[in-house]
């Protein structure tokens, strides 16, 4: 713009230094350059250089601002202050506006790092992050502008990242990964005051190890798989041969049950013979009589009858 400024300016002057050298030239030619249309001419083209030269300044001194940004005015380079959302107007000759977006950018990193057994692994960082507004100057002071604060951040996020990962092992990392994000955020979280920002989210989205690590993972997983697999069944044939156990004793306690009732019934018995004999076939007889008085039919018809009373039949017959 001030170029453009120049441009005009010594247009309108070498304009007005032509003619009036063109006047005099034809002066002494004899020509009448003190008529009113010369003069007006030599002084109108002059003046409308001026004007254009005025709307263009006025135009280019004019400046929006939309409301997820911030401009930094610099007067001939220096920082001077800021502007906000709006129309602004400034000087288009000494002062210049840089724009500074407000809204919250994405970053995505993938970087290759080392646990703290020196097992290599690449990972990728997504993080959010916005400008603080009222320390816009000092981001544009210490770093010039944006660009150069993003590349900035970037290497200093890997590097706040890297430092997470080489606290842990590889099968810590790995045991560990729901919390991790949590982890890198809060170590990144120390750069907002240095870099005049704010994070919003900071997410781990991918960590990979190398193919010998991850086969060997592997291989510890099945053969801890199998393990548990082995135990289960080991457990599974003690709680069996506990069950088993268990029927035996209750299977052999019936049998002693029943061993020793059927020595006291023949004790009982034994004793029923010894003491009183008959009683006990009779006894023995009702037992097993069905409730019918048989007739038997002898010597010359006369009919008999039994009476269960055994130790009576003698009177009976």
């Amino acid at each position: 713009m001030l170029i453009l400024t120049i441009i005009l300016l010594l247009l309108a002057i070498v304009s007005f230094f032509i003619f009036t050298v063109l006047s005099r030239s034809l002066a002494k030619e004899g020509y009448d350059t003190g008529s009113r249309r010369v003069k007006r001419f030599r002084i109108v083209i002059p003046v409308v250089f001026i004007l254009i030269l005025a709307c263009i300044l006025i135009f280019s001194g004019l400046h929006i601002i939309d409301s997820t940004e911030i401009g930094v005015v610099r007067n001939f380079g220096e920082i001077d202050r800021q502007i906000g959302s709006g129309l602004n107007m400034v000087n288009p000759i000494s002062e210049t506006v840089t724009i500074y977006d407000l809204r919250v950018h994405v970053g995505n990193e993938a970087f290759a790092s080392y646990t703290r057994d020196a097992q290599p692994l690449t990972a990728s960082i997504e993080y959010q992050y916005s400008l603080n507004p009222a320390e816009v100057l000092d981001v544009a002071r210490e770093y010039g502008s944006y660009e150069v604060l993003e590349t900035k951040l970037a290497n200093v996020v890997q590097e706040r990242a890297k430092i997470v990962f080489a606290r842990y092992s590889a099968m810590t990392l790995l045991e560990n990964r729901s919390n991790l994000s949590t982890e890198v955020a809060a170590e990144v979280e120390e750069l907002e005051e240095l870099y005049h920002i704010t994070f919003s989210s900071v997410i781990v989205q991918d960590i990979d190890f190398s193919d010998a690590f991850e086969q060997s993972v592997e291989q510890k997983m099945i053969a801890e798989q199998e393990a548990l697999r082995a135990e289960q069944e080991k457990q599974t044939a003690i709680i069996q041969a506990e069950r088993d156990a268990e029927v035996a004793e209750i299977e052999a306690q019936a049998a002693i049950a029943q061993a020793e009732g059927e020595a006291e019934a023949m004790r009982i018995t034994r004793e029923a013979l010894q003491n009183m004999p008959e009683a006990y076939i009779q006894q023995l007889y009702l037992e097993k009589w069905d409730g019918k008085l048989p007739t038997v039919m002898a010597g010359d018809g006369t009919g008999i009858l039994l009476n269960p009373d055994i130790a009576n039949a003698d009177d009976l017959s």
